[in-house]
């Protein structure tokens, strides 16, 4: 039986391009025996709904919520219907604009089933722009104790690139719904405070798409006071060395300027 779910949230800004794009990413992978769980995260556009009525491939199963509801709401949606599956024991995330590279699912799920200890798994990505203009090299730690000392300053994974042993939702819950595009940062919390391991395969495996939207959502005094908020409250959960708790109010500050200055921040020091 298929061990491994894909789950991906498409909404209504989404473009049909990218959207495109990243399934097609999924649909390509050279390991192939997977189910792949979309949901429309409220109305979506007409050109990605006639997108899907001309796919055919068994391994899509489409979901609906009536109106959007956010990406945590909408993946636990999905992970609630993944769950009642036991044979999955794998789950893969993916967004609906970035791009996976073919050997993706192939390398994270032998990874996984050779090391028992992890309960999820990234790897090194390429930024690119709305173009697939290539940006940037990010290479991620890789061992555990490394990305868990990241973690107290920034994310060990990008999101969209991980795969993770099922038992890291029945250990640390779903993906919490009361913060502001932080949720996958909690759940990485919650992994370590339970004690369970991460890694990242060192190679490129992922195209991450910075979008010309993406700095605007990240930034202004709302997005900058709740990601204070939830780092301060990590920090405090995870008994964090006190140092990083100015770091994390340092982070946040930056994120209540402009965006665009914010852009600029970003591309000085992202790496």
């Amino acid at each position: 039986m298929k061990d491994l779910a894909v789950i991906m949230s498409i909404y209504y800004e989404d473009r049909v391009q990218f959207v495109r794009e990243s399934v097609e990413s999924i649909l390509s992978q050279t390991l192939t025996d997977f189910d792949y769980y979309i949901v429309f995260d409220g109305p979506v556009s007409g050109e990605i709904e006639n997108y899907f009525y001309t796919l055919k491939d068994h391994r899509i199963i489409l979901n609906r919520l009536e109106t959007k509801k956010g990406l945590a709401v909408a993946l636990n949606y999905l992970l609630e219907i993944v769950f009642k599956n036991p044979a999955y024991q794998f789950i893969a995330r993916m967004d609906a604009d970035d791009i996976s590279l073919p050997t993706r699912f192939e390398k994270q799920h032998n990874f996984l089933l050779e090391n028992h200890d992890i309960s999820c798994v990234g790897s090194w990505y390429y930024e690119i722009d709305e173009l697939g203009k290539h940006l940037s090299d990010i290479k991620l730690p890789v061992e555990h104790e490394a990305l868990k000392r990241r973690y107290y300053s920034r994310t060990p994974f990008a999101h969209p690139s991980v795969m993770y042993n099922r038992n890291l939702i029945e250990i640390a819950g779903f993906y919490p719904t009361n913060t502001i595009l932080m949720e996958d940062n909690v759940l990485w919390g919650k992994a370590l405070k339970a004690g369970l391991r991460f890694a990242n395969i060192p190679e490129y495996l992922f195209k991450f798409r910075i979008d010309n939207n993406f700095f605007k959502r990240r930034s202004g005094i709302n997005y900058g006071w709740n990601y204070i908020k939830t780092r301060l409250g990590i920090n405090r959960f995870l008994n964090a060395p006190l140092y990083f708790n100015f770091i994390s109010v340092g982070l946040g500050i930056s994120r209540m300027l402009p965006s665009f200055v914010l852009k600029v921040l970003y591309q000085l020091f992202r790496k």
